[in-house]
């Protein structure tokens, strides 16, 4: 049996590492609705792969409550 003691530290990177997926995959759900209202039509909608400047420009907009 393996015993691993969590410290602290260990819960806050925990934490924030919940957060910034919890941010990524809400950034995502936004970005593919802005897509699909702007495509005109009810078909299959290709959502590009961002830059990682782009997706932290993206996380900064929405932190400011404007996506």
């Amino acid at each position: 049996m393996t015993i691993t003691w969590i410290t602290e530290e260990d819960r806050q990177r925990a934490t924030e590492v919940r957060r910034e997926r919890f941010e990524r995959n809400e950034l995502m759900t936004l970005f593919c609705r802005w897509l699909l209202a702007r495509a005109g039509h009810d078909g299959p909608v290709t959502v590009p792969e961002l830059t990682p400047e782009t997706e932290a420009r993206l996380l900064s907009l929405l932190r400011r409550g404007r996506p």
